[in-house]
């Protein structure tokens, strides 16, 4: 695979990603106002993301959709299906809030290219604040209590992806 065509999947996937989040965030200023909540808010533990993730499906768009599975010896894979194509891999999540998808990602004639998507968590009363790790704006991911919008409701339980590719 060409490495412009290479980053043209890295960029579709990080903007799907972008979307799933930020489609419930705010206007500038309260974006700002969500930032300053967001600092003030702890870093999720790793077994808190994890329960958060584990053997769920995230809804980014109508088209794309990525699973985070877990077997009972503790082995995260990751898949996700996308209008440009798919990725296969891994996930993980640290101490300090951070969920990881690590996959190679394939389209329609090509061999594929590896790519690593980060997103910070943290949370204060309830409240999950979720962004990208390479930038963008924090985002109440959920509140509390859950609200209509939240992006945690894009989370849903069991495989909504590897039937699809």
């Amino acid at each position: 695979m060409s490495s412009a065509h290479s980053t043209v999947v890295t960029t579709a996937l990080l903007a799907l990603l972008l979307a799933a989040g930020n489609a419930a965030a705010a206007p500038k200023p309260v974006v700002d106002a969500t930032a300053k909540l967001a600092a003030a808010a702890a870093p999720m533990k790793a077994d808190a993301v994890e329960q958060l993730y584990a053997n769920r499906t995230w809804l980014w768009e109508k088209n794309g959709a990525g699973y985070f599975s877990e077997n009972e010896h503790g082995r995260k894979r990751f898949v996700a299906r996308t209008q440009a194509g798919h990725g296969e891999g891994d996930w993980y999540v640290t101490s300090g809030g951070r969920l990881c998808m690590r996959a190679l990602w394939t389209a329609k004639n090509d061999r594929g290219s590896g790519a690593i998507t980060c997103f910070l968590h943290r949370e204060k009363n309830g409240v999950i604040y979720q962004r990208p790790s390479l930038g963008g704006q924090w985002y109440v991911f959920r509140n509390n209590p859950v609200r209509k919008n939240d992006g945690v409701r894009k989370l849903v339980k069991g495989d909504r992806v590897i039937k699809e590719l």
